[in-house]
């Protein structure tokens, strides 16, 4: 048994590193480790990637924070996006402060930003230099691996993708598709509102069907970004003009059900890693439209399980969400494709095995 403190932004956060950390916090690794969640999450107004006066006395806040409380910790697990600079700045921080505790340190890279944010030189010696605290970096998908093999030793990357709870996550009894509803087919996406996540995108493409004749309901589930009001408030400004059903930010019961209620997940994402939304819907027996960005096209066998889609492109978005809302039992068949590809091959229980493996090796090697 290793004593493990687990650093990030947990609830009432709803982004995909709060839905990891709530998984991980429920999961049956708190039997088999000593557990502790440091939740760096506040109520003030989302400020990520800015460099001003408020972050800089958060993150030396929460530096402190990581300090007192990884005092006697075998590992500190630090969940972050790792980009831009400033998060990454903030990542090892707090790594820092676990080290000189004596603990190991785990630092687990959410997102795919870090893929691109990369790619400048200068950039990857930065990141060379703060990632040094870390004793194991811990990318959720390939892409990310990659790009961090440019910036860190080989041997201290361990690839753990994301995984789902296939059995909360599933068709389950209560699924309803539109064909036997007696109702317009309901198209979902869930994600933060941005235009990074392609909803704009989405948005234009649902015009477009309308347009067409083809009828349809647009369900956008999520709250605030990391980068602030402003990029919610231009989402929502342009869904006034359409058809849109705004859901809020929605907890992991109620995003079940609404997996369970839609007949289509889209996520038009400029950048991504490996996405839970897209892992839930499929699990739920969702077929997917989605951009072929960061490991998406490792979930999504396009033509097979959904289609997948260039970034930034409304008029291939509404050509394919068309040919699943006009061939409802085409669209079911790739939605059992994709409920038996994450059963297989993302249940949540691989990848808890692979945390189990590393708390476990990194807690025999210690020697505070």
């Amino acid at each position: 048994m290793s004593r493990v403190l687990v650093v990030g932004k947990g609830p009432p956060e709803r982004g995909g590193i709060a839905a990891f950390l709530s998984m991980l916090m429920s999961s049956r690794l708190t039997d088999a480790h000593e557990l502790r969640l440091l939740n760096v999450t506040r109520e003030s107004e989302p400020q990520g990637g800015k460099l001003n006066s408020a972050n800089v006395r958060r993150t030396t806040s929460d530096a402190a924070a990581v300090w007192r409380a990884a005092g006697g910790c075998d590992v500190v697990h630090i969940h972050s996006a790792l980009a831009p600079l400033v998060t990454l700045v903030r990542a090892s921080l707090f790594a820092l402060a676990a080290r000189s505790r004596g603990a190991k340190v785990v630092l687990h890279a959410h997102g795919g930003l870090f893929i691109e944010w990369s790619a400048n030189p200068w950039r990857r010696r930065v990141a060379r230099a703060l990632l040094l605290p870390a004793t194991v970096v811990v990318p959720v998908a390939s892409c990310v691996a990659r790009a961090l093999r440019r910036c860190v030793a080989p041997q201290r990357i361990v690839l753990i993708p994301n995984g789902v709870d296939t059995e909360h996550f599933s068709p389950g009894t209560a699924q309803v598709r539109s064909v036997t509803a007696g109702r317009p087919p309901r198209i979902l996406y869930a994600g933060h509102l941005t235009p990074r996540k392609g909803v704009l995108d989405l948005l234009e493409a649902s015009t477009q069907l309308e347009r067409n004749g083809i009828v349809h309901e647009l369900w956008v589930a999520g709250g605030t970004p990391d980068e602030g009001p402003e990029a919610e408030r231009r989402v929502r400004e342009a869904a006034a003009s359409t058809n849109v059903h705004l859901l809020g930010s929605l907890d992991r019961a109620a995003m079940a059900d609404r997996y369970r209620a839609a007949d289509v997940f889209c996520l038009p994402s400029w950048w991504e890693a490996m996405p839970l939304t897209v892992l839930e819907a499929m699990a739920t027996g969702l077929p997917v439209v989605a951009t072929d960005v960061g490991d998406v096209g490792r979930l999504v066998e396009d033509g097979v399980s959904g289609f997948l889609v260039p970034p930034r492109s409304p008029d291939q978005l509404a050509e394919r969400l068309a040919t699943l809302i006009t061939r409802p039992d085409h669209a079911r068949r790739m939605g059992a494709a994709g409920r038996q590809r994450i059963v297989t091959g993302f249940d949540v229980e691989h990848t808890l095995d692979q945390l189990d493996h590393l708390y476990r090796r990194l807690g025999r090697h210690h020697t505070s």
